[in-house]
């Protein structure tokens, strides 16, 4: 009875071995890039890069590589949220219907694989059909847990053979630090980007690269000259409209009290 137990035992533990090991030996590269982010105007996340208005325009713009997959890699900050686009020319990939790009978050700067405790991933269900889903986990011993609240944003779409992913994910929100790494201002962040073709996770993780944040407080904003001349005209202005407004009510009220005086 004893040796069936401990052959029990024996087994449990060489499968959480596997399968957790299968989180720690997916395919990853020390921090490739640091990278801080320019400030600018949010865009619109629904997985396209406009030209035209160049919404992106703003953001630090990288070519790099997840493992042998050439990308390209947007970040930018905009009021209290982090944007970044990743855009994947999937000519020639097979068995791409189900493609994913996730965005793994360590608690610090530390790149160790234990420290990626959050993960944002665009799953599509049908790439052509532009059929995805964003989903919010939570990264527990290897094991992706959905989060009870999911915070960020995400959108995906293929035009010819390129697939462009975006995600919006918030900077210095105390909502939901339980389940989610609380990006602080000042601070630097390990960013796992990880593609896949099978909505399983970790174990459809084929490629990925790690990316140092340096997620910056935004900065002041300072009046030009000519704004701050106008700004000064527009309250002198405003100021003295009030005072005329308010010496012409005081000149009825007396003109109402004389007339009243002379009724009498």
């Amino acid at each position: 009875m004893r040796k069936l137990i401990f052959k029990i035992l024996l087994c449990i533990f060489i499968i959480n071995i596997i399968s957790i090991s299968a989180f720690f030996t997916f395919p990853s590269h020390g921090a490739s890039e640091e990278i801080d982010p320019k400030f600018g105007s949010a865009p619109t996340i629904d997985g396209q890069i406009d030209s035209i208005e160049n919404e992106w325009k703003d953001a630090s713009n990288i070519q790099t590589n997840l493992t042998d997959l050439p990308i390209e890699l947007w970040v930018m900050e905009s009021g209290t949220k982090l944007f970044i686009a990743v855009q994947i020319d999937l000519a020639g990939v097979v068995n791409r219907t189900t493609e994913f790009v996730g965005i793994l978050i360590s608690n610090s700067s530390s790149e160790d694989i234990g420290d990626f405790v959050d993960a944002k991933i665009i799953q599509f269900s049908d790439i052509y059909d532009d059929e995805f889903d964003y989903f919010d986990y939570l990264i527990n011993n290897g094991v992706f847990v959905i989060d009870s609240i999911s915070n960020g944003n995400g959108a995906a779409k293929l035009v010819s053979e390129t697939a462009t992913y975006e995600f919006s994910i918030p900077i210095d929100n105390p909502q939901g630090v339980e389940e989610d790494v609380y990006l602080k201002y000042d601070d630097a962040f390990a960013f796992n980007i990880t593609y896949g073709n099978t909505p399983i996770y970790p174990e459809g993780i084929k490629k990925s690269s790690i990316f140092l944040i340096n997620i910056k407080t935004p900065p002041r904003i300072e009046l030009g000259f000519w704004k701050l001349t106008a700004f000064i005209f527009s309250i002198t202005i405003f100021s003295l409209v009030g005072i005329l407004y308010g010496f012409y009510i005081y000149r009825i009220f007396k003109l109402k009290g004389t007339m009243e005086r002379y009724r009498r």
